[in-house]
């Protein structure tokens, strides 16, 4: 079922599966789309991150 959410509530939704440890492999769309969107609208935005090198 598709519906329209905030992005407060995605957001809020994410961070809680993360800190339950639980899986965002049901997010795998929506996580895409949410950093197209950060990208469009928050392009010179800093974020602190810890970068891991691709094996």
């Amino acid at each position: 079922m598709k519906r329209e959410i905030t992005i407060r509530e995605f957001v809020r939704d994410l961070l809680a599966r993360i800190d339950e440890a639980k899986t965002i492999d049901c997010c795998k769309a929506e996580l895409k789309t949410f950093a197209q969107l950060a990208e469009k609208k928050m392009p010179d935005e800093k974020i602190t991150v810890e970068w891991q090198d691709r094996p």
